[in-house]
């Protein structure tokens, strides 16, 4: 009873402690001047219309992140599926290295593959760039949906595909009729991964954008050199409802027990 209650209230002090820094700047969005104070003055919900409607510099940056994040994510998924897939199927020595490539830029450093990064595109020539960008962040970023897949390739019960190919279906049938569909979740929850970690991620954006262009994460690293303004802590709001909404969806719809690494095969 004593070890349970104290789980509990820990549990407690750590919700707290999470919630507190959300709740301040949420309020500090309110504020109806330029300065962001706690407790807010003359609250007013003007800084979000700044945001989203009056302020061109936030909206550019914003359309700039939901253009990035979207197209990274695509291509994300339109690489790592058929490399996931091969692995699945023949486990040869080249599928493998092909994973471990196709992971290897999100275990590096970010700031080490962001200056590589732009050495690369300056060489190029398309450094500045938002084709740079998409494809700087679908390097970054495919590690996630190519973890996703494969875990939903390796949760298909290897029977449904012998009765299949017993019953005369060919590959194509197979793996539009019983393997897409299985797996569907898993593709989905990997594109909306990396849709989360390109909207919020930084330093990898901050070297090959070369000011041409900014990201709602450049852009409020940009205002800093005014000081904190109640219009960042808006671009903060956005980021978390971004992540509730995106991470709501994968656990209503996803097999979320499986992607943080449950073992099912043991509970079942």
């Amino acid at each position: 009873m004593i070890k349970a209650a104290f789980k509990q209230g820990f549990m407690v002090l750590c919700a707290i402690y999470v919630a507190l820094p959300i709740m301040v700047v949420c309020l500090s969005a309110l504020n109806g001047g330029r300065s962001m104070l706690f407790p807010p003055e003359d609250p007013t919900l003007g800084r979000f219309l700044d945001f989203f409607v009056n302020e061109p510099v936030w909206l550019n940056s914003l359309e700039n992140s939901v253009i990035i994040a979207l197209s990274a994510a695509t291509l994300a998924i339109l690489i790592t599926w058929p490399i996931a897939y091969d692995q699945w199927k023949k486990d040869t020595k080249f599928s493998k290295v092909l994973a471990s490539l196709a992971g290897l830029p999100f275990a590096l450093p970010p700031i080490v593959f962001g200056v590589g990064l732009s050495f690369l595109w300056t060489f190029i020539g398309g450094l500045g760039h938002m084709f740079t960008g998409i494809l700087s962040h679908t390097a970054l970023l495919a590690a996630l949906p190519l973890v996703t897949i494969s875990i939903g390739l390796q949760s298909i019960d290897r029977a449904h595909l012998d009765a299949a190919a017993t019953m005369g279906a060919s590959e194509g049938t197979i793996l539009r009729t019983i393997i897409l569909p299985q797996t569907l979740s898993y593709t989905l929850s990997g594109f909306f991964f990396v849709v989360v970690l390109s909207f919020h991620e930084f330093i990898v954006m901050f070297f090959v954008s070369a000011s041409s262009y900014a990201t709602v994460t450049l852009q409020i690293f940009n205002s800093l050199r005014n000081g904190f303004t109640p219009t960042m802590a808006v671009g903060a709001i956005t980021f978390l409802i971004v992540s509730l909404i995106v991470f709501s969806l994968t656990a209503r719809f996803g097999d979320l027990p499986r992607l943080m690494g449950a073992d099912q095969a043991r509970k079942d």
